[in-house]
């Protein structure tokens, strides 16, 4: 059952309002929602503070504790003892003021439980580290370098990293991939091992949440990341193309969500008529396909990338834009059987079935290149995120 820490507030002496809550409480986990009270101190320091109104009357202890707290509040109120009144005075006089606030009343368990997933979202990120290796690549120009974004909005530290520490960390020989290969040969399979060793041991050190990397830094030393970076997002380590730290946010979501990775990619070509977007890129994690082949890399024809064949079903959509990441574009869909094969694209690609006048807003309010795909149908999760975190 989702767990929600709480203020209680109440107007009344200690022993009555303590029965009140004592219902209050067994109302909400009727409702699915197990609500927990804490002082102030403990439900201040949660990414999205939750206030319970016991009784009327405790409009400006709400108030004191918002003046001090300067983040998004979630105001829940129950059905008796003038609760709800209190709750749209404060709610009233915070938005005013220009806070972003929501307010449950109590039969609304179903919305709350969205709150409470999206609260854990955010409890996940917060105090952890993501390594920035290499920067960003220069292309992406649209692709906002949101260090400071995550940090101030999410609590994540991003730590930037150069390249050269992978270069220090290689191994002189690799664990190397087992599996069909296409114009590849030993050398690129001990090649492809040594950068896996050489991140995961880097993000051991660092104590990171999950790493992206300016990848194409690596092709002047003959290396390519595509095959370490299906693995360690296999093995629970989201792990990113390009230095995108837009995506990268995109993938650890994923894995909140969803369990397992994403597939972080291109769109390369969009299908009007049947409402398809094709997408693209040179890795992908092995547990997302039905088969797979190591190839060359597509721009470059050197090192190992992975060409695999997504699985179909029900699947997100999803990219975070705007100068702060104040926008979103998440859509649900279906990814299809059918496979290219096309040699003029990045080794992995998939058709993305997308509801109706979603190809038509991604043209025109574009956020970027990179989207990623969620398995799973997960986009009102994220919107509510989005809203409740990242929107301004």
């Amino acid at each position: 059952m989702p767990v929600l820490p709480v203020l209680p507030l109440s107007s009344l002496l200690r022993g009555h309002a303590t029965a009140i809550l004592e219902d209050v409480i067994a109302r909400f986990r009727r409702r699915g929602v197990e609500i927990q009270p804490r002082e102030a101190v403990e439900v201040a320091c949660e990414p999205l503070p939750a206030l319970l109104f016991l009784t009327g009357g405790t409009e400006h202890k709400a108030l004191e504790f918002a003046e001090k707290v300067q983040k998004p509040l979630l105001l829940l109120a129950q059905s008796g003892h003038n609760s709800l009144p209190a709750a749209l005075e404060t709610a009233a006089r915070l938005r005013e003021a220009g806070r972003k606030v929501w307010l449950i009343p109590e039969n609304l368990g179903e919305r709350l439980d969205l709150f409470v997933q999206v609260a854990e979202l955010a409890r996940n990120l917060l105090g952890k580290r993501v390594g920035w290796i290499g920067g960003a690549s220069p292309w992406l120009v649209a692709s906002v370098q949101a260090a400071e974004v995550l940090k101030h909005k999410l609590g994540l530290e991003v730590v930037p990293i150069p390249l050269s520490s992978v270069l220090e960390g290689l191994p002189g020989e690799g664990e190397r991939p087992e599996g069909q290969g296409l114009g590849i040969g030993e050398a690129e399979r001990d090649m492809a091992g040594r950068v896996y060793f050489a991140l995961k041991n880097l993000a051991q050190k660092e104590n990171l949440l999950a790493l992206s990397i300016a990848c194409f830094g690596l092709l002047h030393h003959g290396l390519t990341a595509c095959y370490a970076l299906a693995r360690l997002s296999d093995e629970g380590l989201p792990a990113g193309c390009e230095g995108d730290l837009a995506g990268l946010l995109a993938l650890i979501l994923a894995k909140l969500l969803s369990g397992g990775p994403g597939f972080l990619a291109n769109p390369v070509e969009i299908d009007p008529k049947s409402k398809r977007l094709l997408l693209a890129h040179c890795t992908v994690p092995l547990s997302l396909v039905d088969e797979f082949v190591f190839r060359t890399h597509f721009e470059s024809g050197i090192g190992l990338a992975v060409g695999g064949k997504l699985k179909p079903g029900p699947y997100t959509l999803v990219r975070f834009g705007g100068a702060r990441l104040e926008k979103i574009f998440a859509v649900e869909g279906t990814v299809l059987s059918e496979s290219p094969g096309r040699e003029d694209l990045c080794r992995t690609q998939a058709w993305f079935k997308m509801p109706k006048g979603a190809l038509e807003k991604l043209l025109r309010e574009p956020l970027g290149n990179h989207h990623v795909l969620i398995p799973g149908q997960h986009r009102t999760v994220l919107s509510l995120f989005h809203e409740v975190f990242l929107a301004d």
